[in-house]
């Protein structure tokens, strides 16, 4: 008697893996680059690592029994605008469970994540900039550009792309997708030497996926760069610049041949080497500016900055 066979947990849009729905969900084309994915794959996974190592250094200074999200709030706390994010995140995620528990019938109170970001940000808010950050009271314009683009984007799509464009911004570092991610991260939560509870871990799973997106993003803007156009130097971020000024004159092919098949990527996809000098441009940004050191103005570090915090 044969075993039935399970089937896999998601599948992958028109033979794409998650992270390159990420990908072409933060705007790059329709066919992302595999190998380009695997790198920033892994330099997402290395800037998690770095993240759940601090983390662990500040529970421990914190003397606290697990790493939690006040370690990682910690972390955060020169970023406002990140935080803003994260609580704008947290706060959809509290809305979400309490509506799942009404229509189930729960009456139990649901802990908000929210409101415990907002007390622990209390106690170490020096100026106010943190609470601000928590009233959504700073105007994020990354936040804006992104919806501007996604907007841009989809205006001419079809109802099959628009649906496959919905479904690649669905995925993300938690769930039933990014298995491989997730238990490559499993390993770095158990090499600690803390428990990391669960609150901590979707917080985790959300700056990955931003890590992901800035990376794509940093990615457009060297491609935006690299042009010697003075024009495409102006036009939105985007890997198919829909606005680019460009005259578009049909011609009917002749009787005799077949139509040519329209080809369904408009735009070639992010490179490794666009990524590449992303990270080079990164690690440049540590540098020592100090007027008087000797031999070390300008010099970059070893290690490249965590861009999500």
């Amino acid at each position: 008697m044969e075993t039935p066979t399970t089937k896999p947990p998601t599948t992958p849009m028109f033979g794409l893996n998650d992270t390159q729905q990420m990908m072409y969900a933060f705007g790059d084309a329709r066919r992302p680059n595999i190998e380009t994915a695997k790198l920033i794959e892994s330099v997402v996974l290395t800037q998690i690592t770095e993240i759940v190592h601090q983390s662990t250094e500040v529970s421990h200074k914190r003397n606290s029994k697990a790493v939690n999200i006040e370690s990682i709030l910690f972390l955060m706390r020169h970023s406002p605008l990140k935080i803003q994010r994260l609580v704008k995140y947290l706060t959809a995620k509290d809305i979400s469970r309490q509506t799942k528990a009404a229509v189930d019938g729960e009456i139990e109170s649901i802990s908000k994540s929210s409101k415990r970001c907002k007390d622990f940000l209390e106690t170490i808010d020096e100026g106010g900039k943190l609470l601000a950050a928590c009233n959504e009271e700073y105007f994020d314009d990354i936040y804006l550009e992104r919806l501007v683009r996604n907007d841009k984007v989809t205006r001419n799509m079809d109802e099959k792309k628009y649906e496959e464009f919905c479904k690649a911004r669905a995925v993300g570092f938690r769930g039933t997708y990014s298995q491989k991610f997730q238990g490559q991260l499993e390993e770095v939560l158990n090499s600690v030497d803390l428990k990391v509870e669960k609150l901590a871990q979707d917080v985790l799973s959300y700056l990955a996926y931003e890590t992901l997106g800035q990376l794509v993003e940093m990615s457009l803007l060297v491609r935006r760069d690299t042009c010697g156009d003075p024009v495409a130097r102006l036009v939105p971020l985007r890997s198919v610049n829909i606005e680019y000024p460009s005259v578009h004159l049909p011609l009917p092919p002749p009787a005799t041949d077949k139509p040519e098949a329209k080809s369904e990527l408009s735009g070639h996809p992010i490179t490794t080497a666009e990524v590449r000098e992303v990270l080079r441009r990164l690690q440049q940004s540590l540098t020592s500016d100090r007027p008087l050191a000797k031999g070390t103005r300008n010099k970059p570090v070893s290690n490249m900055p965590i861009i999500a915090i």
